[in-house]
Order: structure tokens, then C-alpha cells, then sequence
């Protein structure tokens, strides 16, 4: 067996990090996850995030084979998020669960995510104390041969976000409609906008507000394509605030979205959820005509 060895990884590796998350996602689902824009926005993002001490990579004859992160997005070590990906999984999670261990306040957990079809993962987790808490869907739908007529409540304008405006507006309106989900914590702005102008999501045409009376109430934050996906477009954030729900603005914002991926040419549209989600997300999806394509599970220790 060849030695593995475990170190931080560089910017110089991005593409091999992608070759390794991809590969594993092809055996598992059949298609890549991630490009190396997405790996490169997340390794430069602002602190807490520091990739030098909350990444690591498995080496093995001088070829990358394993990746995997550590997360404490409050940097307060209350919950410390663990993500490992491709091979030598014992080595890598053992090694970010030391450095969680460490980082972890008095009552903090760590919590680690897992795809429904890594079983190696999932049995791993549960032979190291860990239990199954809760999991999240990725949810897509099929925009071709499909028409789009998005009903808008009584005094609903959308428009396109101005890019140098509407950043401030489109943080306010994320982070509230959010608040009252599982697990929230609220992003600073500087990180937030890093994710909104980084990722490939960068692109203000496609940044929706929804105003009711002239007041702003929802967003659909979407990004022209899936990362390496071409033909598929994402919603990365559809919120409205509590205020003004349940008076169909989701669904719309939703239908609007899809309609203008569909008008650039996009064959489908994806998204991820709660899949216990309290604000009835996941029905409202199905009746947009979303399926659930897969399943992540989240695991917990204290």
C-alpha cells in the first residue's frame, strides 16, 4: 500500500482537487459537481476560512487522491462542519475531526456531510460516534417543452438587480428570509458578497427583487450554469420575507427564474433544500415541478 501523506493544499492544486471531488461524484451520481471556479472561490474566500489550516489533501506517489475541509462559519466553534471527499477518508476525516476537537467550544458539535450513496462515509461516520441528524435534496427540473407564466400577487414588480446597488439590498433580504431556518447563521457581508461575485454567480441580470407596493419582499438569486454544467442553470437563493408569505410570491419568483434560464438556452435548473424544511420549501418546489435528484445527509457528535 502506498504512504499517504496529508498536507494543505494550494492554489496550484485546484485542479486536481476538482479531478478528485469529480471522480467521486461520477461513481456515486453520475456526473460532476464541481469546476474550478467554485474550488477557487471557496479556498479565497474571507476569514474565518484560513486554507492553510482548514483544508487538507491526501498524497499518495505524488498524486492527489483525497480532499477535505473544516467549516466554523460563526468562528465561534459552536458547530464545526466537516466535508471530505475521494479517497483515504479515514486519514483525512481523522485528521479534520483532531483539528474540530480542538476548535470546539464547550457545548459546540461537529457536524459532517455525507451523499445518501458514499456508504463508506456514512459507516465511517457512524463507527466514529457520529448520528444522522438531518439531510438536504438537490432538487432539478426539465425546462424543456415547458412554459413558464409566473402569477405575480396584486402590486408585485420583479426587475433585475443593479450591480453596485442592490448588494446591500439583496444581503438584507437573504439573510431575513433565512433566519428562521434550521441551522442559519448569518454571513458577514464581506464574505456573502465574495459568494455572490465569485462562484460563478456573478452575473447581476439574473440577481431578482420582488417589490409589493413598492417594498421590497423576495429575491431569486440565480447563477447562469450549474459549476461544469453547462446546460444547467441554479437558483441560489429564493427567499421571501415572513411577512409576505404565503401569498404565492415564491412560487412565482421561482417560475420567473426558470422562465429566463430557459429563454438563455438551459436545458434544466437545480437547486439545494432542507429536506425538512419549516417553511414548506420542498412541497413548493414539487409543485413547481422540481424531483429530488439526490440526498445529503448531515452527521453530528457532540
Amino acid at each position: 500500500m502506498p504512504e499517504t501523506v496529508l498536507r494543505a493544499p494550494t492554489l496550484d492544486d485546484v485542479d486536481a482537487v476538482v479531478e478528485v471531488i469529480n471522480r467521486a461524484s461520477r461513481a456515486q451520481r453520475g456526473r460532476d459537481e464541481v469546476d474550478a471556479n467554485a474550488v477557487q472561490g471557496w479556498w479565497t474566500q474571507p476569514a474565518p476560512f484560513d486554507l492553510a489550516r482548514d483544508a487538507v489533501v491526501a498524497v499518495e506517489d505524488g498524486e492527489i487522491v483525497g480532499y477535505g475541509d473544516l467549516g466554523d462559519q460563526a468562528n465561534d466553534g459552536a458547530v464545526l462542519w466537516l466535508d471530505v471527499r475521494g479517497g483515504a477518508i479515514e486519514e483525512i476525516h481523522a485528521e479534520l475531526e483532531r483539528r474540530a476537537l480542538e476548535r470546539r467550544a464547550a457545548d459546540g458539535v461537529v457536524r459532517a456531510v455525507a451523499a445518501e450513496q458514499d456508504a463508506d462515509l456514512a459507516a465511517l461516520l457512524e463507527a466514529r460516534g457520529y448520528r444522522r441528524i438531518r439531510s438536504s435534496y438537490r432538487m432539478g427540473i426539465d425546462l424543456r417543452d415547458r412554459t413558464f407564466a409566473p402569477v405575480w400577487p396584486e402590486g408585485t414588480v420583479v426587475r433585475a438587480s443593479a450591480e453596485g446597488v442592490d448588494e446591500p439590498l439583496l444581503y438584507r433580504i437573504s439573510q431575513e428570509s433565512f433566519a428562521d431556518h434550521w441551522g442559519h447563521t448569518t454571513t458577514p457581508y464581506e464574505e456573502w458578497l465574495h459568494w455572490l461575485r465569485s462562484m460563478g454567480v456573478g452575473d447581476p441580470s439574473l440577481w431578482f427583487v420582488a417589490e409589493v407596493d413598492g417594498v421590497p419582499a423576495g429575491v431569486a438569486i440565480c447563477r447562469p450554469h450549474d459549476h461544469g454544467d453547462s446546460d444547467c442553470g441554479w437558483v441560489s437563493v429564493l427567499g421571501v420575507l415572513r411577512e409576505y408569505r404565503r401569498a404565492g410570491l415564491g412560487t412565482a419568483l421561482l417560475a420567473h427564474a426558470f422562465a429566463e434560464l430557459q429563454r438563455r438556452g438551459r436545458l434544466r435548473a437545480e437547486l439545494g433544500v432542507d429536506a425538512e424544511s419549516t417553511t414548506g420549501a420542498v412541497g413548493l418546489y414539487e409543485r413547481a415541478g422540481m424531483q429530488v435528484q439526490w440526498r445529503w445527509d448531515i452527521w453530528e457528535r457532540g
